[in-house]
């Protein structure tokens, strides 16, 4: 059996950031859900299942890696995660009195940190390679390593995006968009040294939603960066620029949110803040260009990845129609997102069955796209899952549309929503973002797919 070939200096560097930041997205993703109000889990169990997926990420390292360099990767992904975890456990070890100081023995946690990400990502390096020994496979032929593990990092980057829109919906769906009242600090602490005894209700939601936002803007500069080096296609390089100018857009929203707020009244603390409308405005903006960035980064991914570097002009099919339904389905999209996000935001009921009411225009341009791709595709594996996971994500979206509709009618000004209802709706609008993301990955296969194939000319 022919053995993987091992990475070079360059492409460890690559397997290394790649395999060390999608662990910590992980842990981030699981330690926010563990960490929900009301989830009433023990900490010995949170930290198990923490530990559990640092080690996993030693395992993809070990199963990835060449058979002459898995104990490295597994060694510098392991180290990479637990820096990035630093700025998580910095809010473990913030002192409660004081502002920006560390509790006593804080040294020890953070060498603990690293110690044990190191030792995890060797030992699940170890398995990982065992596990490999007869499922490994060659290098794709005609692609460089550095071009797959560029694919397989802007899969990351992509996915590292979905904890800010989920709990960006948890953030709206909660009325805890102002619960934090200055930005980038945290009631005057360091963003990253803001005591976790502290995020309690509304804060816990608004706070996680800053630090998920800090790793996203990490990953896409990171991503840049690797693009610049390692990407030939300079157009790539400039949507790569554009994505990371996009996110710190984000940022700068969101702090223009909480400065366009207004003090309640003078009794209260200067730092009680009100929405109004311009206020409310700047949020809608911002929840509807989350999304936006969402689909930039999977489009990134679609065009980066080994599938659309390896086709050839004589695999692609004489496909055109589907590049219109793309269309249509993404215009649609927006337009909806636009619609549910003003919904969401400023109350209005006729936005409200507005947006009910198209979603009926949006299901047919999905089930036109999605089963054009599926039967007219079939010899192109990546768009014919796009396909099945369009239609798929907008039935579930219509289903959780409606049940949503039914739980937060009829709406009252000052109306605390159900647990019920808050689950819902965040639900539906992390659905919605899958939906935009696959459209947007649909969109550029089509867009690639319909171009007119050129043939030679031939010459006397």
């Amino acid at each position: 059996m022919t053995q993987p070939r091992p990475l070079s200096t360059g492409n460890l560097l690559a397997a290394t950031v790649t395999v060390g930041i999608g662990s910590s997205v992980a842990m981030w993703v699981a330690g926010f859900l563990t960490h929900l109000p009301g989830t009433g889990l023990p900490p010995s169990g949170i930290a198990g299942l923490l530990l559990l997926i640092q080690l996993l990420g030693g395992v993809a390292a070990g199963r990835l890696a060449g058979t002459l360099c898995h104990r490295r990767l597994g060694l510098g992904a392991g180290i990479l995660s637990a820096l990035l975890n630093l700025l998580i456990v910095g809010s473990v070890i913030a002192s409660d009195s004081e502002t920006n100081a560390l509790r006593s023995g804080w040294p020890a946690i953070v060498f603990g940190t690293i110690a044990t990400g190191a030792a995890l990502g060797l030992v699940g390096a170890s398995i990982g390679k065992a596990l490999a020994r007869r499922t490994t496979k060659p290098l794709v032929p005609g692609v460089s390593a550095t071009s797959v593990w560029l694919a397989r990092f802007a899969f990351v980057a992509a996915v590292s995006a979905l904890p800010v829109l989920l709990s960006g919906g948890l953030v709206t769906s909660t009325g805890a968009g102002l619960a934090v009242p200055d930005w980038p600090t945290s009631y005057g602490a360091h963003m990253f040294l803001y005591p976790l005894s502290k995020m309690t209700g509304g804060i816990y939601y608004e706070h996680s939603h800053r630090l998920f936002g800090s790793l996203v803007g990490l990953t896409t500069l990171t991503l840049f960066v690797f693009v610049v080096l390692a990407e030939p296609r300079k157009w790539i390089k400039g949507v790569a620029f554009f994505a990371f100018l996009f996110v710190c857009g984000q940022g700068v929203l969101g702090w223009e949110r909480i400065r366009h707020a207004t003090v309640v009244s003078a009794e209260m603390s200067p730092t009680s803040l009100a929405d109004n409308k311009s206020s409310l405005v700047l949020a809608m903006v911002h929840g509807i260009t989350a999304q936006l960035f969402f689909a930039l980064l999977c489009a990134l991914a679609a065009v980066l990845s080994v599938r659309w570097i390896t086709l050839r002009d004589g695999e692609r099919p004489a496909e055109r129609s589907l590049r219109t339904f793309a269309i249509l389905l993404f215009g649609a999209l927006v337009l909806q997102l636009s619609m549910g996000s003003a919904a969401r935001h400023l109350h209005h009921p006729h936005i409200l069955w507005t947006h009910v009411g198209f979603a009926v225009f949006v299901v047919i341009f999905a089930a036109m796209a999605g089963f054009r791709a599926i039967s007219r595709c079939k010899s192109i594996p990546p768009v014919r899952r796009l396909g099945h996971a369009v239609v798929h994500s907008v039935g579930l979206q219509a289903i959780l549309g409606l049940v949503t509709l039914m739980a937060v009618l009829p709406y009252q000004p000052g109306k605390v929503d159900s647990l019920s209802a808050v689950i819902l709706a965040t639900a539906h609008q992390a659905i919605g973002a899958v939906l935009i993301g696959c459209a947007a990955m649909l969109l550029v296969w089509a867009m690639r797919l319909g171009k007119a194939v050129r043939t030679p000319t031939s010459t006397n």
